[in-house]
């Protein structure tokens, strides 16, 4: 393909005189963090289908929006690249980026090119804290000026693009020279700049990946802080990187050297306890060695000026020039980051109410779920202890209902014991009978059981994975009160995404609570009287479930299978998850539950173990981080002792090579699916569309399919 700018005008009735200039852009690594946001940020394809920018580049995979890859390991290709493209931008190797340079510094052509280099905030990392002046500190502290509380942002000041020259660099001699030929040159028809940003995050993250995995996916993980934690870490998210770059291209500022960061001042410490709380389960350790050098860089950089005047620093919100998404920094958008994050890893939620009787089976079939998919089981009764253990406001709330409600109870249990005392009169000889309170187990109203239930939905695993809800709720009004908010809309963030009904008759469970021996619970008594509370509220249960998905189960012995079947009927469940060796599906019998099962031997459970083992792994397959591997077994059964003769480049694309099979093969049922239930009823609505010409197709389409859906549920499919 010829790469060429080219302007174009573009006309239709009603529609003003429109011209598209069109920008010929090579941009390095189009897979990686930076490379796929400067992509999205460069790429105008939806909004101009007539001559959209041309974006080339090299990687793995041609990311939507861009038009080529290139090999940029041959200098050839990519030599004729780089003299042949509007705007180049380098951000990786820092050995390709001096040779498309020079190529640019000294070739001849006619019209003016821009390039960009994406530098390293490690080049200011052995420079030491500008130390901030007495009188500066002074008129700061006077003015209200500084607002954090470390002492390390009162002691010292920010470096700015001035501060260049008192830069320090014991490494990265290459890049240094780089930047040296780029800040001295004079080309005319060459904008040359250097763009320094701080740590990237953002997206489906890079240097804090390992970070949020852990956290993601390790119940009882500790995070690492290395040493105190109280270095300076600038940082900046990938998209708001990808802006500047282009504002730098647009607007080709006099200054050749820019800072990339964000407006936090942030800290390692206060960084990792950020994702150990919003991520994880809030804990960190202080560790002696860094796995990231990034995480140890101690530099505090001035977002740039570049683009504002004078004045634009001290109010930075008067009309911006650079569009943020997060301006304000990591803490602050830690919520959107973690969506992110399961956004661009392709990671999905299990969230699942699991609904029946007395006996029907609830807390086995979720304790399976829960090991399965490694989600949380929630369940009343432990649910209420861990409040009960826990020093919070709500522990606290928890800890005074009970006791006030256990008080009541008391009260009037021991009025109708001393009442009925009074009726009868103890013979002679025998001992007066004693009021024991000790069987009096107090209820949660719902006020509070629905704050506890929001509660534990809102902790991050369940964010994170997703859940198995026990039995509750129970009535359609603890229903309403948990997940609607108050204008009546499911809240998004905790909604299930399915119910499983295990359904039964009032015989079938009665048969069942007979099989359970020595336990008082499940008296015949008891569960008739549980029995009628569950269908007197059942009924109106049901019919706000059918709004959601419902599966409706029958089957004991297969009730597992046919909700997994459920859970992936639109396509495969991507989670993050290592495999643990020998994840055994235990069989206990629950306390508020119980579904009797037969006995089977230690050699059918190993087998059942194995199976369950490898289901597991094959359905734990999340997208890929370079040089990570999600699921430790992907290639187990692939692995050879030839292998280990490979080169590392070899393996590397031996495993992405087994992983987009493995990809393509998890993503058949979802294919499928497609291919039989809407890509037959989508053509032929496009082939009417052809036909007929309406004057608004996608109302005329919209239409159709809402026709053809009621055709086919009238004929019961």
């Amino acid at each position: 393909m010829s790469l060429q700018t080219r302007s174009m005008e573009r006309t239709s009735a009603g529609e003003k005189q429109q011209t598209w200039h069109q920008y010929r852009i090579f941009i390095e690594e189009v897979n990686s963090l930076i490379g796929s946001a400067l992509v999205e940020e460069f790429r105008n394809d939806n909004e101009n289908d007539v001559n959209p920018n041309i974006i080339v580049g090299n990687g793995e995979n041609l990311p939507r929006g861009a038009t080529k890859l290139i090999n940029a390991a041959d200098p050839k290709e990519l030599g004729q690249i780089v003299l042949d493209c509007d705007i180049v931008i380098f951000h990786q190797n820092y050995c390709r980026a001096e040779y498309a340079y020079k190529l640019l510094k000294h070739g001849q052509y006619q019209q003016t090119k821009t390039f960009i280099l994406i530098s390293n905030p490690m080049t200011w990392s052995t420079t030491p804290l500008k130390e901030r002046k007495i009188d500066e500190t002074a008129i700061r502290q006077s003015m209200g000026g500084d607002t954090e509380d470390q002492p390390i942002f009162k002691k010292y000041d920010k470096f700015t693009e001035n501060d260049l020259p008192i830069r320090k660099i014991n490494f990265l001699e290459r890049l240094k020279h780089l930047e040296q030929q780029i800040i001295v040159c004079d080309k005319p028809l060459l904008h040359a700049y250097i763009i320094t940003p701080g740590l990237v995050y953002g997206n489906g993250e890079d240097i804090l990946y390992d970070l949020f995995k852990t956290a993601w996916m390790t119940p009882d993980a500790e995070l690492p802080i290395y040493g105190d934690g109280n270095n300076i870490i600038p940082m900046i998210h990938a998209n708001d990187l990808a802006n500047i770059v282009n504002k730098t291209v647009t607007l080709t500022p006099n200054e050749k050297y820019i800072f990339a960061v964000d407006y936090e001042n942030m800290t390692q410490k206060k960084l990792i306890n950020t994702i150990a709380k919003s991520v994880g389960n809030g804990f960190t350790k202080n560790v002696t060695t860094a796995t990231e050098k990034l995480l140890t860089i101690n530099v505090w950089l001035r977002p740039t000026q570049v683009f504002e005047s004078d004045d634009q620093y001290i109010d930075a919100n008067k009309n911006p020039i650079i569009l943020w998404q997060s301006k304000e920094g990591f803490t602050k958008n830690i919520i959107k980051i973690r969506e992110q994050f399961k956004q661009y890893r392709g990671l999905d939620t299990v969230k699942l109410i699991v609904h029946g009787g007395t006996t029907s089976g609830k807390s086995n079939l979720c304790k399976q779920l829960a090991n399965f998919y490694r989600i949380p089981h929630i369940q009343i009764k432990p649910l209420i202890q861990e409040l009960i253990e826990q020093q919070s406001e709500l522990g606290e709330l928890v800890r005074n209902t009970l006791t006030q409600v256990k008080d009541q109870l008391v009260a009037e249990a021991l009025a109708i014991f001393e009442a009925e005392k009074k009726k009868k009169k103890v013979p002679k000889g025998q001992p007066e009978p004693v009021f024991d309170p000790s069987g009096i187990q107090p209820r949660l109203p719902d006020s509070v059981l629905i704050q506890v239930y929001k509660w534990r939905l809102d902790q991050n695993d369940a964010q994170n994975l997703g859940y198995v809800l026990d039995g509750f709720p129970k009535t359609l009004e603890q229903y309403e009160k948990l997940f609607l908010n108050e204008e009546g809309q499911l809240i998004e963030s905790i909604k299930p995404k399915g119910v499983i009904y295990l359904e039964y008759t009032d015989d079938q469970l009665k048969e069942r609570a007979k099989q359970i021996n020595d336990n008082p619970r499940y008296s015949e008594d008891l569960v008739v009287k549980r029995l009628a509370n569950f269908r007197k509220n059942n009924e109106q249960l049901l019919s706000q479930y059918e709004q959601l998905d419902i599966k409706r189960i029958s089957d004991s012995e297969n009730a597992f299978e046919l909700t997994k079947d459920f859970i992936t009927r639109n396509g495969p469940i991507l989670v993050l998850q290592d495999v643990k060796d020998e994840e055994v599906v235990q069989m206990d019998e629950q306390q508020d539950d119980v579904s009797p099962s037969p006995q089977i031997s230690s050699i059918q459970q190993e087998k059942v173990a194995a199976v369950q083992q490898s289901q597991f792994q094959q359905s734990q397959v999340g997208p890929k981080k370079k040089g990570d591997q999600l699921n430790k077994s992907i290639n187990e059964s692939r692995q050879s002792k030839d292998n280990k003769k490979l080169t590392d480049e070899q393996k590397q694309d031996l495993i992405r090579q087994q992983e987009r099979e493995l990809l393509d093969q998890r993503s058949q049922p979802l294919r499928q699916y497609l291919a039989d239930n809407v890509v037959p009823f989508l053509t032929e609505g496009l082939i009417n569309i052809c036909e007929k010409h309406p004057e608004n197709p996608l109302q005329f389409l919209a239409d159709f399919l809402e026709q053809k859906g009621n055709e086919l549920q009238a004929l019961g499919q």
